[in-house]
């Protein structure tokens, strides 16, 4: 598969698992609004994708609200498969990134400094 088209496919994963957050099970009580799907990497066979995902809260949310990722995969997964349209619907792999905390912690680093020079 050409690498240009797995990038489009990628993306579109991301997306639809955005959209899909507050689909998916309603009711719940979770707060999905604290859940940022920051990539999905689609195998190249489409069998399986791995999705980072970011979550903004302490640990004890954080496992709560991964937990939660991972009881409803196979909703997540037939939501891809409705409206994505490929071929076969890779099997969702939810992995904990802190890519956004780190990022929001080096800007706060940068604020404070600026503010001190």
């Amino acid at each position: 598969m050409k690498p240009d088209r797995i990038t489009r496919i990628n993306e579109r994963v991301r997306e639809e698992l955005s959209a899909a957050l507050y689909r998916v099970g309603p009711g719940d009580g979770v707060e999905a609004g604290r859940i940022s799907f920051v990539s999905a990497k689609v195998s190249p066979d489409l069998h399986n994708a791995i999705v980072e995902v970011s979550i903004l809260g302490d640990e004890a949310q954080a496992r709560t609200l991964m937990s939660w990722l991972r009881a409803h995969r196979a909703d997540f997964q037939r939501h891809l498969a409705d409206t994505v349209g490929l071929k076969y619907t890779p099997v969702l792999d939810f992995r904990r990134t802190e890519a956004i905390e780190k990022g929001a912690r080096v800007l706060s680093i940068l604020d404070e400094l600026a503010a001190q020079g």
